[in-house]
């Protein structure tokens, strides 16, 4: 058996309309080298629950251990950040591809590195038997700013979202 990750950031992202998650060039606010162009997803500082929602279909060769693995870093050196991850994952045919509730909630409370700039994982442990080959899976990442336990003041910028499981 073999553990694999898949990126599940991808071009079916969107935001939500808080205002407060949005997509910007690496450069512009975390990059201060500005050698690698690429995106990030800023999730600013807030006192709200702001989103980014996410879809993708589940490998063709998972059997099980669903992680959902946030990458992320800060420009500052103290704090946390509250992550949450609710989904739906959804057969690839004879279910609503507009379900009416979340499948499962999932959160953890991440400490930003000490050094600005530095990447951390936070990982999310699925239930496993939520999913299936070939579902299709929507969901939300969120930083939650109404939990005490997300007390970095600052804007947390993601650069990966990933789905790691095991194979056969």
């Amino acid at each position: 058996m073999a553990t694999h990750r898949i990126q599940i950031l991808s071009f079916a992202a969107l935001p939500d309309t808080s205002g407060n998650v949005y997509f910007e060039p690496h450069a512009v606010n975390f990059g201060s080298n500005d050698r690698y162009a690429g995106m990030v997803a800023v999730f600013k500082d807030t006192a709200t629950r702001d989103k980014l929602g996410f879809r993708f279909r589940v490998p063709k060769n998972y059997v099980g251990a669903a992680k959902f693995i946030v990458g992320w870093a800060g420009t500052v050196t103290t704090g946390n950040v509250r992550w949450e991850l609710d989904y739906t994952a959804v057969a690839t045919s004879a279910e609503s591809l507009d379900p009416s509730a979340d499948q499962e909630a999932l959160g953890v409370t991440s400490a930003v590195a000490g050094s600005a700039r530095q990447s951390v994982e936070a990982s999310m442990t699925a239930t496993a038997g939520n999913f299936a080959a070939d579902d299709h899976v929507m969901g939300v990442l969120a930083r939650d700013g109404t939990d005490a336990a997300d007390t970095m003041a600052n804007g947390a910028y993601l650069f990966s979202l990933e789905f790691e499981y095991a194979d056969v």
